[in-house]
């Protein structure tokens, strides 16, 4: 009776761990790949807003451009254009790299 008792317990026990180790392979199988797919795709969305961002710049840079033409000694103008510029130029680089960054996530294994 006892012996049974301990190969039952010995059951009993291996059950448990293999009940956990199923589960925590279940969640790596479900929440790995969605983990991985989310941080990609929040990526992607900031790189699309600096994208936005860029495009509103380079557009405000090309109007100052035309406007200092017209204005030539204007030195406050001078100064937009170059912080437009310089605005379009950090938001453009910030929209690349996160779709590169996007990218790498994605091909990761």
């Amino acid at each position: 009776m006892g012996e049974r008792a301990a190969r039952t317990t010995a059951q009993v026990r291996q059950t448990g761990r293999g009940l956990k180790e199923g589960g925590r392979r279940f969640g790596e199988a479900v929440w790995g790949p969605l983990v991985k797919l989310s941080g990609a795709l929040w990526l992607e969305l900031t790189g699309v807003f600096f994208g936005i961002f860029a495009v509103f710049a380079s557009v405000n840079a090309w109007k100052m451009r035309g406007a200092l033409h017209e204005a030539a000694g204007s030195r406050d103008g001078h100064v937009r254009l170059l912080m437009a510029a310089a605005m379009a130029v950090m938001f453009g680089y910030f929209c690349v790299s996160s779709f590169v960054k996007a990218n790498r996530r994605t091909r990761r294994r």
